[in-house]
């Protein structure tokens, strides 16, 4: 995929973080709507940093699911699809564990019933946003 439709979709990720961080309702109104957004931007991120790095293969899609998985399970998926060592990558394993972090209970939130409070979502929003940091901190502002 073209780096500008992976920056097209974060911007859209983007979107719908101002607005529910906007909403007076709080962020519970549109919790299966973020959580999803923050899942597809987890993805993009990660695919945009390793084009970014010359390090996917051409036609590649990196799966959001797969950061559910356990390290090495995950690790597997990726270096299918990558042209280096994973591990040789700049800041992975961080990368790995917050895309990881948003990805957990991704389904059980999109697909169960809303949250008592917005702690955990609040939560998910700054792994979101501490991996966008970190990885543009290596690549450089994603715009």
């Amino acid at each position: 995929m073209l780096e500008e439709r992976h920056i097209e979709a974060i911007r859209e990720v983007q979107e719908t973080i101002v607005e529910s961080l906007n909403d007076s309702r709080g962020l519970l109104p549109r919790q299966r709507r973020l959580v999803s957004m923050l899942s597809l931007g987890m993805a993009h991120l990660i695919e945009i940093y390793f084009h970014r790095l010359h390090a996917i293969k051409p036609g590649s899609q990196i799966k959001h699911d797969w950061f559910a998985s356990e390290r090495r399970k995950l690790k597997m998926h990726l270096a299918g699809n990558l042209t280096k060592d994973i591990d040789s990558l700049p800041k992975i394993d961080k990368i790995l564990e917050l895309a990881h972090e948003i990805e957990l209970k991704r389904n059980e939130l999109v697909y169960g019933a809303v949250l008592k409070n917005d702690l955990l979502m609040r939560e998910k929003l700054d792994f979101y946003l501490e991996l966008k940091k970190e990885i543009e901190q290596i690549i450089g502002e994603i715009r």
